[in-house]
């Protein structure tokens, strides 16, 4: 698979910017370099035909008619949907570029940008998201799994990963012992762990309390 190839997989490239020519020139850019592009005049218009479940990427404006990009920036934190946001605008300044990244954006141009800029941002924002899809789908994996759990084993399990031995176990759900130790091997094989520290690791990476 060539460079090319290989960026035409890694997503969507959602570009959301009001300015008609500028909007083409860089769909333009990013498709000759192989991107998979979408391009939006509005906010709105990226709101009706944008699919959650879609891998990528929003290059994004901030000024615009209606709800401009700060505004979707804002939409798509609050509804936790994990695409990396560069901002590409002719209005940026220093304070707002710092808060626009304490916030959580992936990047921020200021245009005229410069093609080798834009193209390493986006690649790089690309790779980002394939990397925290991946961390997501084995999260919900992990959660699957532990959806298996009795509520006996997940009582048992909450104390492994609180540090308990065994018999501490034993006395706290007033079973014993050796019961415990079937529950952590059923539950253990239900995970698909191999010793504690598997069962602590899988607690935290499936998000659990």
């Amino acid at each position: 698979m060539s460079f090319k190839e290989d960026n035409a997989a890694m997503g969507i490239v959602y570009l959301v910017d009001d300015d008609e020519s500028f909007r083409k020139s860089i769909a333009r850019l990013l498709r000759l370099s192989e991107f998979d592009t979408r391009d939006f005049a509005s906010v709105g218009d990226f709101l009706i035909q944008f699919s959650p479940s879609k891998r990528g990427c929003v290059l994004l404006d901030i000024r615009m008619p209606g709800p401009d990009g700060m505004e979707l920036f804002e939409h798509l934190r609050r509804e936790n949907i994990g695409l990396p946001v560069i901002f590409l605008t002719g209005h940026g300044d220093v304070p707002t570029a710092v808060s626009a990244i304490k916030r959580g954006a992936f990047d921020f141009l200021t245009k005229p940008v410069e093609k080798k800029r834009l193209l390493e941002a986006v690649g790089n924002a690309l790779a980002h998201s394939e990397s925290s899809g991946k961390v997501f789908e084995q999260r919900a994996e992990l959660q699957k799994r532990f959806q298996q759990l009795t509520p006996t084993e997940k009582t048992i399990l909450k104390l492994v990963v609180e540090g308990l031995p065994n018999k501490a176990i034993a006395d706290q759900v007033g079973n014993a012992e050796r019961t415990v130790k079937l529950h952590r091997a059923s539950l253990s094989k239900k995970l698909g762990a191999n010793c504690t520290a598997d069962l602590v690791r899988f607690h935290f990476e499936a998000g659990l309390e």
